[in-house]
Formats: structure tokens, sequence, C-alpha cells
């Protein structure tokens, strides 16, 4: 898989969305009522745009994904509940089954985050029987 995956993603691959903010992607400390799109719901965002690009791209194979492994981001600007976002996710390095992004978020106003986030191509039943083997291990 991984020779053949080598060859389907390429550095500069690119993936775009859009998304509406809804209300249960918000804080709920700043003030009662419907606040601004939170820090981890922007890097969700963020991170399911690069997972989309790698099973559009480059591993669209039903037994293999990616998971987050690095998250360097910067929230730049609030963005009201309603409000158009606008993802990018751009493949900047490729290590075998590790993957680097650029990713940025903006609305119709601003860049509201920018950064960098790592994936890790997998195999899920191999994934799933290590967890399965630790929850086990854990009492779980």
């Amino acid at each position: 898989m991984s020779a053949d995956f080598a060859s389907r993603l390429k550095v500069g691959a690119t993936k775009k969305r859009e998304i509406t903010v809804g209300s249960n992607m918000t804080t709920s400390f700043l003030w009662e009522g419907e606040n601004v799109l939170s820090t981890p719901a922007m890097i969700m965002e963020m991170e399911e745009t690069c997972r989309l690009l790698l099973k559009e791209q480059a591993i669209p194979e039903s037994d293999w994904d990616s998971v987050g492994t690095i998250v360097d981001i910067k929230h730049l600007a609030a963005t009201p509940v309603g409000a158009q976002v606008f993802l990018k996710a751009t493949v900047v390095s490729v290590d075998g089954r590790r993957v680097m992004f650029e990713v940025e978020a903006s609305d119709r106003l601003d860049r509201i985050g920018e950064g960098r986030h790592e994936r890790f191509i997998i195999n899920v039943p191999k994934f799933r029987a290590r967890f399965d083997e630790k929850a086990r291990k854990l009492g779980m």
C-alpha cells in the first residue's frame, strides 16, 4: 500500500471545503446565547478537511484511513453562528505514512485560523485490534 499511496499523494495537493458555523460549534462561556466558533470546533473542521483530502486523493480503500498526530494551530479571529467558513488544507510533506499539511480557515471578512497539522495513515482493522487489546488490558 505505501508505494501505491506515495504515487497517489503529491506535495501541493489541496482540498477546500465550506461549512456554516452551527450553535453546536461555539463557546458557551463568553455571554448568554449563541457565541463564537470555538477553537476545538475550528481545529476539528481543519482536521476533517485534511482527512477528506487523503481519502479522496490517496487512500480511498475502506480498510485505510488516517488519524491526527500533531496540531499546531492559531485561532486568529472570532466568527459568529451562521457565518460561512472556508477551509483549505495543502500537503506540504509526505514521509511514508506521515503527511504534514498547512491549514487555514477564513470567513468572508478575515483569516480566522492557520497552522500545521500532521496525520498518520492507518490500516483500520490493525488499529482497531491494537485498540481493543489496550482496552482489554485497561479492564474496559
